[in-house]
C-alpha cells in the first residue's frame, strides 16, 4: 500500500472544516433547545372584553384619536368616486386647435410623434393646414403656425 501526501494546506482546511461543523452541531442541537416563554392567554371572554375597553380608553385618551377616529369614518361612508380612477380626457386644447401629442419613438437619429393619432416626423405639414412639426422631443412638440414665427408647445399627453 503506498502511502499518500498530505499537504499543509489541505490539513488546515480539514481542520477548519472539521470546526465548521462541530459548531453547527452545537448550535443547532444543544444552543437552539427550546426556551420557555410566558404568555398570557385570556381565560374568558370577560377578560377580552376587558382587554379592549382598556385599549380603547388609552386610545381615547391619547391626542391622535380625532383623526383616526376621522380616518375610519371617512373609509366606512360611501365615497364619491374611486380615489385609483385617472381620467383621461384630453389636457390639451392649445389655442383651440385640439392637438393632442399622445406618443413618441426614437429610433437612430429618427424622431417620430403621434399627434391625433397621426404619425409626424420633423418638417412633415398637419393635418391642419399651415401648421408644420418643428421640434419633436419626449417631453413635447412643436408647431409653426400659419403666421411665420408663431410657435406652440404640445406637451406629451400621459396616461
Amino acid at each position: 500500500m503506498e502511502k499518500v501526501k498530505v499537504s499543509t494546506r489541505e490539513i488546515v482546511i480539514i481542520v477548519i472544516m472539521l470546526a465548521a461543523v462541530l459548531y453547527g452541531a452545537y448550535s443547532f442541537f444543544i444552543a437552539s433547545s427550546p426556551k420557555s416563554v410566558k404568555t398570557v392567554i385570556p381565560e374568558s371572554t370577560a377578560e377580552i372584553d376587558n382587554l379592549i375597553a382598556d385599549a380603547s380608553e388609552i386610545l381615547k385618551s391619547s391626542d391622535s384619536y380625532p383623526l383616526y377616529a376621522n380616518i375610519v369614518a371617512s373609509a366606512e361612508s360611501d365615497w364619491v368616486r374611486d380615489p385609483f380612477y385617472k381620467e383621461t380626457t384630453s389636457l390639451v386644447n392649445v389655442m383651440g386647435l385640439g392637438l393632442e401629442y399622445t406618443g413618441y419613438l426614437e429610433i437612430g437619429n429618427k424622431r417620430v410623434a403621434v399627434i391625433n393619432n397621426v404619425i409626424y416626423e420633423t418638417g412633415d405639414k398637419l393635418e391642419l393646414v399651415g401648421y408644420v412639426v418643428r421640434h419633436i422631443r419626449p417631453s413635447a412638440v412643436v408647431i409653426e403656425g400659419k403666421i411665420k414665427g408663431m410657435r406652440v408647445t404640445i406637451p406629451l399627453l400621459e396616461e
